[in-house]
């Protein structure tokens, strides 16, 4: 059950989900609410029911993402948490899966004679021609691509990886069941709809969203997805990657005014000692040590740790160490742990990311900050970052999970480098070229960054060429 902002009745929908002998347990992915909705879920004693907190408001296919990891009974329906759906009509939709004729069974609003309430003549246009649309690509004949009631052999929802995370799961999942052959069984459902003014989320936004979805997850999109994987999942030696990230560096030395808008974006949470993890060749370093902070620059490149000690020979303050993040713990005394601890462009190189950052949690004290800025989205990854040895690319989203599953407290988490992001497409992904050249990056540094981080710093963008995350230690007496 994925919840936001459901005050007004999520004890109610849980209070009927309970109801029903078939349920054996109950997930509930609180989704970032601020409404007082947590406050009542906590109050929830029966032993069924498993509360999950998201940290901060990520999206309905996010939360689904994260419930779909935690259940573990066989059969998994998803339930909203309001009252649109009756949960005492969960014998017919799991009978299909009960009786191994369907692996996924949707609910249809559309299908039967069951009742429902009239409303918005114009959602249930644009609902027919998304599911319309979402046949012609998946070559299904639903008739309610955008059910909430859709139930999951365990093992089948728990091995499609979802992308999505606000409504556009809904063909996502529905493009991914087809393509993987799953048998689909669809079952006529009563709906309660509700108006705006009654809580309703879903506008048009969502629309465009789930258009996006088709045609971001049907086949015609696989096959280049296929194809672009095929031709980047090659494995790069890290002398290789760094050889490359040398040149990579090389061009952004000089990038001053991108380098003082990092800065000030991780300078509000930084304290006096600093962890730099992956300093490179020491442009964030230096403006670290003009403030007067004490900064410990890691890298694993040999290379990059003689170009840092060459830089900041006899600096007061400065420690270089090349070593890996299991060294480094196992040499840091608690007395000794950092007041925050900077990645950037870091945590896309390790393949086992939340363990990286577990790792970095116990370097910093209570309550210091863990600062990583990453590259952003998936549809941008280019075989120029494999060459660099990105093993992923980050939604916002993403980023905040893996920090939430590390045990770190969310501060902020936002996109950065709106106008980065296209230019990134254009060059790495259409046309195949570096989109670190020196020229390129001096001219965007000098002429773009300025004005483009006034813009940002008033307000965020929606999505950027990276993703800026800031979290805490919690106290957790460790």
């Amino acid at each position: 059950m994925p919840c936001y902002n459901e005050r007004e009745t999520v004890a109610e929908i849980v209070n009927r989900v309970l109801e029903s002998p078939l349920v054996a347990e109950l997930v509930i992915v609180d989704d970032g609410s601020t409404d007082g909705t947590r406050d009542i879920l906590r109050t929830l004693t029966d032993p069924r029911v498993r509360i999950i907190e998201q940290p901060i408001n990520l999206g309905k296919g996010a939360a689904l993402r994260r419930g779909f990891q935690e259940v573990s009974a066989p059969y998994v329906i998803v339930q909203d948490a309001d009252l649109e759906y009756d949960p005492r009509e969960y014998p017919e939709i799991i009978k299909p899966l009960l009786e191994d004729q369907a692996d996924v069974v949707y609910g249809s609003r559309f299908l039967g004679g069951r009742p429902h309430r009239v409303l918005y003549y114009w959602h249930s246009v644009g609902n027919k021609i998304l599911t319309t649309a979402s046949n012609m690509f998946t070559n299904l004949n639903l008739t309610d691509m955008e059910t909430c009631y859709k139930a999951f052999r365990r093992e089948v929802i728990q091995s499609i990886d979802i992308h999505e995370d606000r409504f556009g799961f809904e063909p996502e999942i529905t493009a991914k069941v087809a393509r993987a052959g799953w048998r689909i069984y669809e079952v006529g459902i009563s709906y309660a709809g509700r108006t705006y003014a009654e809580g309703k989320k879903i506008g048009w936004r969502d629309g465009v969203r789930a258009t996006w979805s088709i045609l971001r997850y049907s086949k015609i999109a696989d096959r280049h997805d296929r194809r672009l994987v095929d031709r980047a999942s090659g494995p790069v030696h890290f002398d290789e990657a760094d050889a490359e990230l040398a040149t990579t560096l090389d061009s952004l030395d000089g990038a001053d005014n991108y380098t003082d808008w990092l800065y000030s974006m991780c300078e509000p949470y930084l304290g006096k000692r600093v962890l730099e993890v992956g300093a490179g060749h020491g442009d964030l370093t230096a403006r670290l040590l003009a403030d007067g902070r004490q900064v410990t620059a890691t890298d694993l490149s040999k290379r990059c740790v003689e170009r840092l000690e060459e830089r900041f020979a006899g600096h007061d303050g400065f420690d270089t160490r090349c070593c890996d993040l299991d060294e480094l713990v196992e040499e840091t005394a608690q007395r000794d742990r950092y007041d925050s601890a900077v990645l950037v462009n870091v945590l896309e190189h390790i393949e086992r990311d939340v363990h990286a950052l577990e790792l970095v949690r116990r370097l910093v004290r209570p309550g210091g900050a863990v600062i990583v800025f990453a590259p952003a989205f998936d549809g941008l990854y280019s075989e120029y970052d494999r060459r660099i040895g990105h093993h992923r690319r980050y939604r916002r989203a993403h980023l905040v999970e893996v920090a939430d599953r590390a045990g770190l407290e969310i501060v902020d988490a936002r996109y950065v480098n709106s106008l980065g992001a296209i230019a990134w497409w254009l060059y790495a992904r259409q046309l195949r070229r570096t989109p670190t050249e020196r020229r390129n990056v001096a001219l965007y540094d000098r002429l773009v960054v300025p004005v483009l981080r006034r813009i940002e710093e008033r307000r965020p963008p929606r999505f950027g060429q990276s993703v800026l995350l800031v979290a805490r230690r919690p106290d957790d007496g460790g």
